[in-house]
């Protein structure tokens, strides 16, 4: 049941129960962490019975549950060969389970979702963020007790998911950390190159999602091991990297006091703030940062909002509640001049909500009307055109769609990617 309130409904748990299981689920993760330190000193020549005297303190302090199961997969048979592998890599795998199960929510909100639409909560963000903080914190033990995987049965993608979520939520990435953390991704890429020029190496989506994933994965890691950022007082800081090569999709995963301080050590950089505009299109919620103070910082707002909004494809691309989110932000603006709204999307501007669930929002509806007044064949054309939920069709731009129905012209190429 713990495990369900955790992984499964977490949205649905009350702030104190929320904390409480969180906090019994960690408490799982010490007796795996000494259960690799044990088996691994007798990989390195113990015995089992050596191997528990030499952490005979630590076996000490522990409770009867806890000793019970180390010692079930201490023995003679299991500390060999393949199953010695896998008990060696016990706290390694804690991790990268819980990343994946039990934790997945807490680490990523932004993932609970409903028809497309973020959870509500009963626990507040910030309890929620300070779970994650605890994980991290509590969970960077494996980092140091990770080693290279010789077995290439697995997918290389699974310590590069549990090892961004452990930097992502740490408050600051302690050095020893980021040395760890590069050996790690090394590894990764050495293994996907690897596999990548073998012999039968799978192909077909599952491996081209998998590399697409890893890349992804690394891209994201290597900012936050590699740039040292000062702390600040009073605020939660992480290594965000050089603006230069900073993507949305970062900025959507740190905390919003972290973004702050990183826009103000950047200030003027246009690209940074244009980046940062877009991470709301994937980050719907924050406490208390909104769009238009981000984009106040822009030194030419209204004009960064038509081109970011005219490039979307290329700047934002992605799924489709990226586009539709993107689309309730600028309709959720004190105004949305018809300049901007015939850049959006057709179809995600189309399905903006409006007062009610089964209604267009008031804007659009008006703006559609009146572009295509009384002309029945306009409506029809406009009706049948070529804008879709997701692929190419998904970028047509309103004001092109719109046009060409009432011209009775061509429908226009798509934006490009």
């Amino acid at each position: 049941m713990r495990e369900h309130l955790l992984g499964s409904v977490p949205w649905h748990v009350e702030p104190a129960l929320l904390e409480e299981v969180a906090a019994h689920d960690l408490e799982s993760f010490e007796p795996a962490v000494l259960l690799t330190r044990i088996s691994r000193a007798c990989r390195d020549g113990l015995t089992p019975m050596q191997a528990q005297e030499r952490y005979a303190e630590e076996l000490a302090t522990a409770s009867q549950a806890e000793r019970d199961y180390v010692e079930r997969f201490v023995d003679e048979e299991m500390q060999s060969g393949y199953l010695q592998d896998v008990i060696c890599r016990s706290a390694v795998a804690w991790v990268e389970r819980a990343g994946k199960g039990s934790w997945r929510f807490l680490l990523n909100p932004g993932e609970a979702q409903r028809f497309g639409r973020p959870r509500e909560w009963l626990a507040s963000q910030e309890l929620v963020a300070a779970l994650g903080t605890r994980f991290a914190t509590v969970c960077l033990t494996a980092l140091s007790l990770w080693e290279p995987d010789p077995d290439s049965r697995h997918p290389v993608v699974r310590d590069l998911g549990w090892l961004q979520a452990l930097l992502v939520h740490l408050p600051e990435v302690p050095e020893e950390a980021r040395q760890k953390a590069r050996l790690v991704v090394q590894e990764a890429q050495r293994a996907l190159s690897a596999r990548t020029g073998a012999r039968g190496y799978p192909s077909g989506h599952s491996a081209w999602e998998e590399k697409r994933r890893a890349k992804e994965l690394i891209d994201s890691i290597i900012p936050l091991v590699t740039d040292p950022v000062p702390a600040l007082p009073g605020r939660r800081t992480a290594s965000l990297g050089d603006p230069q090569g900073i993507r949305f999709k970062t900025l959507a995963d740190v905390d919003e006091d972290v973004l702050v301080a990183y826009l103000d050590r950047h200030t003027g950089n246009d690209t940074l703030v244009e980046e940062a505009l877009l991470s709301f299109a994937a980050r719907s919620y924050r406490k208390t940062l909104t769009f238009d103070a981000v984009l106040a910082r822009h030194s030419a707002p209204q004009q960064a909002m038509l081109a970011l909004t005219l490039h979307l494809r290329r700047r934002l691309g992605g799924r489709p509640d990226l586009r539709g989110r993107w689309a309730e932000i600028m309709l959720g603006r004190p105004k949305c001049p018809p300049e901007l709204l015939r850049l959006l999307p057709a179809w995600s501007v189309l399905k903006a909500r409006g007062p009610r669930y089964d209604t267009t929002h008031a804007v659009v509806a008006a703006y559609v009307t009146e572009a295509l007044g009384d002309n029945d064949a306009a409506w029809q054309r406009f009706a049948a055109s070529p804008m879709s939920h997701a692929g190419p069709g998904a970028w047509h731009r309103l004001g092109d769609l719109l046009d060409a129905a009432v011209d009775g012209t061509a429908w226009p190429t798509p934006p490009g990617r």
